[in-house]
């Protein structure tokens, strides 16, 4: 009997299972979790999103049918996460026989106990070992963090230690999920060979069948293609490289300065030349795309349709280089026109 690589009883021999193949599309192995499924379908989402692309029809086009696969990969996930029915495939009888001829008699049941209160013990003592440490270290943070005349030093070189393990981290998981591709390269090429095969699936229409997934080529580790609002601190150092500093609240480098808030971009303030190759902003929907000037009442999007990506983007501001337009409740109130700068494209009154 065929089995897939997780050990499930599969129909043609070196295919994957149904479970196995929306998790390769996704770029993760047969061992993810809940939790991993959701974090990497959210990320892929924002890498792969048909919007990015705009200027290039034909990338756009190729993005959008990524997504599509990536949908019906995460809608079978959720759906179905462990396929029903199946069993693992059992050894010949012979073999089975075989096996329990060779077993060495049972030992007591004493001597079992000795062993397994030997190893707890040892756990319990490797635990604690790891604790106190642990407890030391944490304590030593906090009054660090607390005592007036140390944390005026130590925070900031506290929260860029901490930025700096998160992003190692990440490069570590990417790195070791290019080396899993490269082990498993007879499951890459039969993914490949049915490519051309496989129809487009609605994720809506198969959010509640356990039927056959589509299949596609691994998805390749690619760079952020810009900075923009909603990005992770991790994405943004994807496009921008490791920050010269880093608070919870913002990611700094020579040439620019990104604000988070509830853990994406917000705002920023980056050097023209940045723009459009790493930072660049879209208005949402198709709203303002029309419109060729703005005026008293625009909103924030018909100014972006307007002006394109600015320099600096907060909540109740925005600038283009030394040209100011300011915002109240979302809609312009005013602007300050800097003519040795970028000029404002302001409708007549």
């Amino acid at each position: 009997m065929n089995t897939c690589l997780c050990g499930y009883a599969v129909d043609q021999e070196g295919a994957p299972c149904e479970r196995c193949a929306a998790l390769h599309i996704l770029g993760l192995d047969s061992t993810a979790n809940y939790r991993e499924i959701e974090k990497t379908y959210r990320v892929l989402v924002k890498v792969w999103h048909p919007d990015r692309f705009q200027t290039d029809p034909k990338v756009k086009e190729a993005a959008d049918e990524k997504l599509k696969s990536i949908n019906a990969a995460y809608a079978f996930l959720r759906s179905a996460p462990e396929p029903r029915g199946r069993k693992r495939a059992k050894k010949p009888a012979g073999q089975e026989v075989g096996l329990q001829a060779t077993q060495a008699p049972r030992r007591p049941a004493l001597l079992d106990l000795a062993l397994v209160s030997g190893i707890l013990l040892r756990c319990v003592i490797l635990l604690l070992g790891l604790a106190i440490p642990a407890l030391m270290l944490f304590g030593l943070d906090s009054w660090l963090s607390s005592n007036p005349t140390t944390a005026g030093f130590y925070n900031p070189y506290r929260s860029q230690a901490l930025f700096s393990i998160r992003t190692e981290m990440t490069a570590a998981k990417q790195s070791f999920a290019q080396s899993l591709h490269r082990l498993l390269p007879s499951h890459s090429a039969s993914a490949s060979t049915r490519t051309s095969q496989a129809p487009d699936v609605d994720p809506a229409a198969t959010a509640g069948t356990a039927g056959p997934l589509p299949t596609t080529v691994p998805i390749p580790q690619v760079p952020m293609p810009y900075v923009t609002v909603g990005l992770t601190p991790e994405e943004v150092t994807t496009v921008m490289g490791t920050p010269l500093s880093s608070t919870g609240n913002s990611l700094r480098y020579s040439n620019a300065v990104f604000y988070f808030h509830k853990g994406v971009v917000s705002g920023w303030q980056v050097d023209p030349a940045l723009i459009p190759l790493h930072v660049k902003l879209w208005p949402s929907g198709h709203a303002g795309l029309h419109l060729t000037a703005f005026t008293i009442g625009s909103s924030r999007n018909d100014v972006i349709a307007v002006q394109g990506t600015p320099t600096l983007l907060s909540e109740n501001k925005m600038a283009y280089g030394r040209s100011e337009i300011f915002f109240e409740e979302g809609r312009v109130i005013g602007w300050n026109d800097n003519h040795a700068s970028e000029r404002l494209r302001v409708a007549p009154r």
